[in-house]
């Protein structure tokens, strides 16, 4: 991984950014959140060509209980590894 690279995390709670915003920077305020539609950020992912450089940095952070639950269920799923079914 490119040490230069900035990644952009995005939680689906807020109550999720919070915690990890006050474990690393427990003595400052949180700044100014930005919310975004999934579905289109998934399309402006996905789209040929991706021009959009918007979610270049985008990382995904799941849900704590979704990360356990992965684990218990037996399927051997990469943290992050999207399964898409038409």
């Amino acid at each position: 991984e490119d040490p230069d690279s900035v990644s952009r995390p995005v939680y689906f709670r807020i109550k999720d950014l919070k915690e990890e915003w006050q474990r690393q920077f427990p003595d400052k305020d949180l700044p100014k959140v930005q919310v975004r539609e999934l579905n289109e950020t998934f399309r402006a992912m996905i789209r040929p060509g991706g021009g959009d450089a918007s979610v270049r940095d985008l990382v995904f952070v799941p849900i704590p209980e979704s990360v356990d639950k992965a684990k218990t269920c037996g399927r051997s799923y990469k943290l992050g590894e999207m399964i898409l079914t038409k």
